[in-house]
């Protein structure tokens, strides 16, 4: 079954991955995959926030005010680059307790 973020997706960052930050952005090390990835300052900041709780539609919400992009479009471009870490294994959905 293929999961997949949505806007109302938290996630948690696995053991296996380390990240570091370097001049105001992120280095992220998945050590089980021997891989490394780099994340700009807007990306940085969506990882800061996520990975602190929020959901895409909170960092949309945080973020939007400091940058010109309609809020769609905003959750639009965070909705693709969230599954693309989550695709990549870099981050886990995670379960929320009902």
């Amino acid at each position: 079954m293929s999961m997949t973020l949505t806007a109302s997706s938290r996630i948690r960052v696995p053991e296996h991955v380390h990240v570091r930050e370097f001049d105001g952005e992120l280095v992220i090390l998945d050590l089980d995959k021997g891989c490394y990835f780099g994340l700009d300052e807007v990306g940085t900041r969506v990882w800061q926030l996520m990975s602190e709780g929020s959901t895409l539609e909170q960092a949309v919400e945080r973020l939007q005010p400091e940058y010109e992009v309609a809020p769609p479009r905003m959750l639009e471009d965070f909705l693709f680059l969230g599954n693309e870490w989550l695709e990549r294994g870099l981050v886990q959905l995670r379960e929320e307790s009902a």
